[in-house]
């Protein structure tokens, strides 16, 4: 009986916790509508509604993001001002920003790109480049060509080569001895030409 009770005032406690979540959503969308209308009237406070915005509520920053280029109508560079200050006031939402900015105005990716590469140059895939093409001492390793996944399997560079068909010696394979007379004899049925002295 306890542990059930126990369960209970827990699970409401679980229930409790997602009710302002609930509510931040329904405020994303009254954001949405206040920025789209504040920057529709005054295109040049863009910048300044959007990091008020995003500092205030930065798990909406897609949202404010999304809204403020739709509202002013934005070309490739403001698209790129408005990650910039929106990454500034969130930076823990930095690549979300960005991937809301690109799906809203696909045209300014290279001017996104530059952003990001500005604000947080070493979060790429690869490490950091610490050296130059100047710092090389040896040789450049070739480059290593990767099989083609269609080929023939053993085809490939590095691999091994396959033997189709059975094994020699092998269950199904090729026998120790060969089926049928030996070949220094000639097939039966057969009568060599006779050979004459001419």
């Amino acid at each position: 009986m306890k542990m059930t009770i126990r369960f209970a005032l827990f699970s409401a406690a679980f229930a409790l916790l997602s009710v302002p979540s609930a509510f931040a959503e329904v405020d994303c969308a009254k954001l949405v509508q206040s920025i789209k209308k504040a920057v529709a009237a005054d295109s040049s406070v863009t910048l300044q509604v959007v990091e008020k915005e995003i500092t205030a509520n930065p798990g909406c920053a897609c949202e404010v993001v999304k809204a403020a280029i739709e509202g002013s109508n934005a070309d490739a560079k403001l698209v790129a001002a408005i990650v910039e200050t929106a990454s500034t006031a969130a930076p823990q939402h930095m690549r979300l920003i960005s991937q809301c900015a690109v799906a809203v105005a696909p045209d300014a990716l290279a001017n996104v790109q530059t952003v990001l590469a500005k604000l947080d140059p070493n979060s790429g895939e690869s490490a950091a480049v610490t050296s130059t093409a100047k710092d090389a001492k040896g040789p450049v390793p070739p480059a290593v060509v990767a099989a083609n996944p269609l080929d023939f399997p053993g085809s490939g560079v590095g691999d091994p080569p396959v033997r189709v068909g059975n094994n020699p010696g092998g269950p199904g394979g090729m026998p120790i001895l060969p089926w049928g007379p030996p070949p220094t004899t000639p097939p039966g049925g057969i009568v060599p030409p006779v050979v004459t002295d001419v």
